[in-house]
């Protein structure tokens, strides 16, 4: 269903330093539309080797709206791919798309442009205000799907079953009980069931038996239980 989703190019959110592509974890909670404080948390806990992280992961810190200084990480592309490896849904999922597609086309302009940092710095701001309201209609969209998805699966479990094992067990039912009953008239619901090879709480047997009294058996109270007699 990712194709289905408008294109966002998040290049803006990659910058360059020392010939080193990142994005900061800023960016990342805020196009995953997570709270700051847990992608923090997540690389913290990530079960990754010292030395990846130290390549992946640098810690830096950025001035927040009220102007306290606040941790950060700067994460390279492969850092980033290991970060949101688990986040899932089909919103995570294209915008991880988007993301990896935006380190490409990023790592392609500096090789192509190394000695012209201007070129990578105006990918960057291109059209900024039109990819935050395509990165809005990504968040739409995915969540539409997700609904309609979640839909589909209720509507196909509501469905009754009906199908042929269903109907073939209905079958053998009825001509076990009815096969039973000719040889021992009068028997009781639990010795019924139970030559049909059920126990006598189960549901969709109790059901059959109930159903089909009065076209292939019927049944008389005696005493404090119910007799069934075959009626072919």
């Amino acid at each position: 269903m990712v194709n289905q989703l408008p294109d966002v190019d998040l290049r803006h959110y990659i910058s360059v330093k020392e010939n080193q592509l990142y994005t900061p974890s800023t960016r990342i909670a805020e196009v995953f539309d997570k709270p700051h404080k847990d992608v923090l948390a997540k690389i913290r806990r990530l079960d990754c080797s010292t030395f990846f992280t130290e390549r992946n992961f640098s810690l830096s810190e950025f001035t927040d709206t009220t102007g306290r200084k606040l941790p950060m990480y700067n994460v390279t592309k492969d850092g980033f791919m290991f970060l949101v490896m688990g986040f899932t849904g089909k919103q995570a999922a294209a915008i991880k798309e988007a993301y990896i597609n935006a380190f490409n086309q990023m790592a392609e302009a500096l090789q192509n442009k190394q000695h012209d940092n201007s070129a990578v710095q105006a990918l960057q701001a291109t059209n900024q205000d039109l990819q935050g309201e395509l990165l809005q209609l990504y968040r739409d969209k995915a969540k539409l799907l997700e609904q309609q998805l979640s839909q589909t699966k209720k509507a196909n479990t509501s469905k009754p079953t009906s199908n042929k094992y269903f109907e073939h067990k209905k079958h053998q039912f009825i001509q076990q009980v009815v096969q039973y009953l000719r040889q021992h008239p009068g028997a009781n619901k639990t010795n019924v069931m139970a030559a049909a090879g059920f126990k006598k709480d189960d549901k969709t047997a109790r059901k059959w038996l109930a159903d089909y009294e009065g076209i292939h058996w019927e049944s008389e109270i005696i005493g404090i239980s119910h007799a069934y007699f075959c009626k072919e």
